[in-house]
C-alpha cells in the first residue's frame, strides 16, 4: 500500500490533541456520603494511578477519535500495489470517421474499439491517461489523467464525428505530448496503415488496433437533382463495393411521399448509373440504396433544388450602365410597363428612384437616389465584409453626392462619414440591397468591380431566402444572412432542435451526422445538406501492427490510487460525527 497524500497524516496531532483534552476533562458524579475523611486518600491514589487510567472512558472520545482517523486516511489516499505493464504514460488514439460505424459482427467497428480501449485500461499499470480522437483536426479529451474512473468515462462518452480521419496529425500530437520515457501510443481504428505511421512515429512504441473486417458495401457515391428546360430530373451513382452480385433498390423521396423507385443487379466491384426523370418541384430530395450490407452511412444522400435563374425586371428609368451591366454578365432584363409591375410573380426587381405603390414583395436592388436631401461626400469610402462586395474593390470609387439612407433597420456595408452608401436588409419580408446614390454622382460605372457588384447582387438575391449550401461534417464557417433576426436555430427532420448560433459573434457549424438540416432565421427557412468525405463511402479494413516493437517487463509492481477507498472512507467519518453529535445530544457519553 501507499499513499497519494502523506502529508495528511500530520491529522494525527490533532487526534492526539483531542485525546489529551480527554486526560483533563473534570467530570463530577453526585455521591451522597457521611464524612469528608477519605477524599484525602482517594485523591491521592487517583495522582498516583498511570496516566492511562486517567482517560476518561467516553463513548464520545471514542466516535471523535474514529471520525478523525477516517477523516485523516480519506485525504491521504491510499492506494495498492499491483502488478501490470512498465509503461507508465498510455496514449490512446480513437478513429472518430464515418467507416467506424460500419458493421464489426454483431456491433460497430467502434463500439468494438471501445470495448478493447476499456480491456486496455483494466489491465492497470498506467500512471497517466492520455486520450486524442483523431479528426480533421485532433483533438486531446484528456491529457495525463490519473483518475481511472475518469479515464474510463471519457472513452465511453465517445462519440462518431463521421469527418475522415487524419491519424498521421495525431501521431504526431501524441508523440509530442510523450514524456521522454514510459509511453505506449494505442491506436483504435478499422484502416489503419503501417506506411502512415512509421514515419512519425520516431522511437515510440506504437500499437494499432484495426477493428472489424472486410464487408460487403453498397454505396450511394452521388447524388444530384437539376432543371432540365421545363422539367427537373436527378441522377445517381450506385457503386456494388463487395465481391458478389448484388440486387439494390433505389429511392427517391420528397418530405413524406415516394417519388420514384427501381430495384437494379449491380456487379461486383462495378458501379450503375440510375436516370431519374420528371420530377415534381420541390424543395429537396432525399435518395437512398436499400440492400443488405454492413454500411449504412453511406446508403443515402440529399439534393437541395438550385432556385431557377429568375428573370431582373427594370422598374421605372433605370440608369444605361446598370442595363449594360446586367446583360454583360448574361442574365436576362426585362423592362415592363408600368400598369404590369404589380403582376409580376417571380423574379428580382431593379427599381430606380421612388419606388412604384403597386411594387410586389419580390428581392430587389433599389437605387435610392432621391430620398431627402442629397449631401456632399468628402472622406473615403470604407466597406465591411460581405459576400456582395467581394472582389469589387468598392473603396476605390468616386462618389459625390449620396442620398439619405433607404432605411435604418438595414445593415450599412459601405459607408462615407457615416452617411449609409450599400445597405442589405429585407423589404417586404424578402432580401434587399440599398444604393444610397445615383449613378451618374459616381465614376463607378468605369470601375471592373462594377459588373462583380450586380454578379454578386443577383447570386445573393436569389440564394438567400433557399439554401444554405453543403458542408462537410462539424464543418465551421462564418454566415452572414443579413436579416434582421441574427439568431439561426437548426433542426433535424425529426424536428429536434440541434443547435442555436448567435451569427452576430459566433461562427456556424454544421451537425456531424450526414444528413438534410433545416435553419430558421426569423421567418425564414433555409436547408442545408451535410455530405459524407468522399473517402468515407467505403468500409476499408487493414491488419493490427505494432510499430517499434519492444518487450514490456511484466509483473512489475506499479501502484495505483484507490478512487474509491478515500471517498468510502470519507463517508464512513460523516456517519461517525452523526453518530457522536447524537450521543451528545441524548447525553449517553457523559
Amino acid at each position: 500500500m501507499h499513499f497519494a497524500n502523506p502529508a495528511y497524516f500530520t491529522l494525527a496531532g490533532l487526534i492526539g490533541f483531542v485525546i489529551l483534552l480527554y486526560f483533563f476533562r473534570k467530570q463530577y458524579k453526585s455521591v451522597i456520603n457521611p464524612s469528608n475523611m477519605l477524599w484525602a486518600e482517594a485523591m491521592n491514589e487517583w495522582q498516583a494511578s498511570p496516566w492511562l487510567k486517567k482517560l476518561q472512558n467516553s463513548l464520545l472520545l471514542w466516535l471523535q477519535v474514529i471520525a478523525l482517523a477516517l477523516l485523516m486516511f480519506a485525504l491521504v489516499k491510499p492506494g495498492w500495489q499491483s502488478g501490470g505493464l512498465a509503461e507508465n504514460h498510455l496514449i490512446i488514439i480513437f478513429d472518430p470517421s464515418s467507416s467506424m460505424s460500419a458493421a464489426a459482427g454483431h456491433e460497430s467497428r467502434a463500439s468494438l474499439a471501445k470495448k478493447k480501449m476499456i480491456e486496455l485500461l483494466e489491465k492497470g499499470g498506467y500512471g497517466e491517461v492520455t486520450l486524442i480522437t483523431a479528426g480533421q483536426r485532433p483533438e486531446v479529451i484528456l491529457n495525463r489523467e490519473t483518475g481511472k474512473k475518469t479515464a474510463l468515462e471519457a472513452i465511453q462518452s465517445l462519440s462518431l464525428t463521421y469527418e475522415h480521419e487524419n491519424i498521421v496529425e495525431a501521431v504526431k500530437l501524441a508523440v509530442s505530448l510523450s514524456s521522454k520515457e514510459g509511453n505506449e501510443i494505442h491506436i483504435f481504428s478499422d484502416a489503419a496503415l503501417k506506411d502512415d505511421i512509421g514515419a512519425f512515429a520516431g522511437n515510440e512504441f506504437i500499437q494499432v488496433h484495426n477493428s472489424g473486417a472486410a464487408i460487403q458495401n453498397q454505396s450511394l457515391l452521388s447524388f444530384g437533382a437539376a432543371r432540365v428546360g421545363n422539367a427537373i430530373a436527378a441522377v445517381a451513382v450506385v457503386e456494388n463495393q463487395g465481391t458478389e452480385e448484388y440486387d439494390v433498390l433505389c429511392r427517391v423521396k420528397g418530405e413524406k411521399d415516394v417519388l420514384f423507385e427501381k430495384g437494379v443487379k449491380i456487379g461486383a466491384k462495378s458501379q450503375e448509373i440510375i436516370d431519374i426523370p420528371d420530377l415534381p418541384e420541390l424543395p429537396y430530395y432525399l435518395a437512398e440504396v436499400i440492400a443488405e450490407d454492413g454500411y449504412v452511412a453511406d446508403n443515402e444522400a440529399a439534393a437541395v433544388l438550385a432556385p431557377a435563374n429568375p428573370p431582373i425586371y427594370a422598374i421605372g428609368n433605370v440608369n444605361p450602365f446598370l442595363l449594360k451591366g446586367i446583360k454583360s454578365i448574361g442574365l436576362e432584363i426585362i423592362q415592363p410597363d408600368k400598369s404590369a409591375v404589380a403582376s409580376i410573380e417571380e423574379g428580382i426587381l431593379l427599381v430606380e428612384g421612388k419606388e412604384p405603390d403597386n411594387l410586389p414583395a419580390l428581392p430587389a436592388l433599389l437605387i435610392n437616389k432621391d430620398k431627402g436631401q442629397r449631401l456632399e461626400l468628402k472622406e473615403k469610402i470604407k466597406a465591411v465584409e460581405s459576400p456582395i462586395l467581394h472582389f469589387t474593390e468598392f473603396g476605390k470609387t468616386f462618389v459625390i453626392y449620396a442620398a439619405e439612407p433607404y432605411n435604418d433597420s438595414f445593415k450599412t456595408i459601405a459607408e462615407s462619414g457615416g452617411r449609409p452608401l450599400i445597405q442589405t436588409g429585407y423589404r417586404k419580408g424578402q432580401p434587399a440591397i440599398a444604393v444610397n446614390f445615383s449613378i451618374e454622382d459616381s465614376d463607378w460605372p468605369l470601375h471592373p468591380g462594377f459588373p462583380i457588384f450586380l454578379y454578386n447582387t443577383y447570386q445573393w438575391l436569389t440564394q438567400q431566402s433557399a439554401f444554405l449550401g453543403y458542408f462537410q461534417p462539424g464543418e465551421e464557417k462564418w454566415l452572414s444572412l443579413d436579416t434582421l433576426e441574427s439568431k439561426l436555430a437548426i433542426f433535424g427532420r425529426d424536428g429536434k432542435n440541434l443547435a442555436e448560433y448567435d451569427l452576430s459573434s459566433e461562427n456556424f457549424k454544421a451537425p456531424f451526422k450526414p444528413g438534410l438540416y433545416q435553419a430558421f432565421s426569423g421567418n425564414k427557412i433555409h436547408y442545408f445538406s451535410v455530405m459524407l468525405d468522399d473517402r468515407e463511402k467505403i468500409a476499408p479494413h487493414s491488419d493490427s501492427f505494432i510499430v517499434n516493437k519492444k518487450t514490456l517487463k511484466s509483473g512489475q509492481k506499479v501502484f495505483r490510487e484507490n478512487e474509491t477507498a478515500w471517498l468510502a472512507l470519507g463517508i464512513l467519518a460523516f456517519f461517525a460525527l452523526l453518530m457522536e453529535w447524537e450521543v451528545y445530544r441524548r447525553g449517553l457519553g457523559r
